[in-house]
């Protein structure tokens, strides 16, 4: 059955993201501050997948895989949104690297590589 990210209370939608980190196996250093962001940027019926937090272009993002898109959110840190969506049927190709302490994840939307 599919969670109802649009109209569900705040603290059930934050039950979801945990459940979802938990089965990721993610430590949740992703802040709250940009989770918030997600419910409204969901279409209707759109599902979370994964999500983590990630350095692109110098800044802290949070990265959302929908079935629908790929979600990059930056909370500045008083007032802004930095967003870039990307629908996965763009994607052209994807790939990925670990190291001890890290990793890297690279897709290609078009012409644009995003690390």
């Amino acid at each position: 059955m599919a969670f109802d990210y649009k109209n569900s209370p705040t603290d059930k939608t934050f039950m979801e993201f945990d459940r979802i980190a938990a089965e990721m196996g993610d430590i949740r250093l992703v802040s709250k501050k940009e989770l918030i962001f997600i419910p409204s940027m969901l279409q209707e019926g759109e599902q979370v997948l994964a999500f983590t937090c990630g350095v692109m272009k110098g800044k802290r993002w949070l990265v959302t895989l929908t079935d629908m898109r790929i979600i990059f959110l930056n909370k500045c840190f008083i007032f802004g949104l930095k967003q870039i969506v990307v629908d996965l049927n763009n994607v052209n190709a994807a790939s990925g690297e670990t190291t001890m302490f890290s990793g890297r994840i690279s897709f290609q939307d078009g012409a644009i590589i995003h690390t």
